[in-house]
């Protein structure tokens, strides 16, 4: 539903951008804040009917992650 909606794009780059405020390496903080984001675009299109209360819902669930559904719902895993 993310094509459907104006401004996920930027919202993406909002997210990134603040992972990179607690995290010296980009890298790392692109890929967490892009699965954070990928996370609650999940979450927000399970419950959304259509674009407009799913952006809303978006972000609710971009602020309201926890460690718990990020664990259970990310497809990746940090390698050392």
């Amino acid at each position: 539903m993310m094509s459907q909606v104006i401004g996920t794009g930027c919202m993406a780059s909002s997210v990134i951008g603040t992972f990179y405020a607690v995290e010296k390496d980009y890298l790392f903080a692109t890929i967490a804040g892009l699965v954070c984001f990928e996370i609650a675009a999940e979450s927000a299109d399970k419950t959304s009917e259509c674009p407009g209360t799913f952006k809303t819902k978006l972000f609710d669930k971009i602020t309201t992650l926890s460690d718990t559904s990020i664990n259970k719902m990310k497809k990746f895993e940090e390698r050392k």
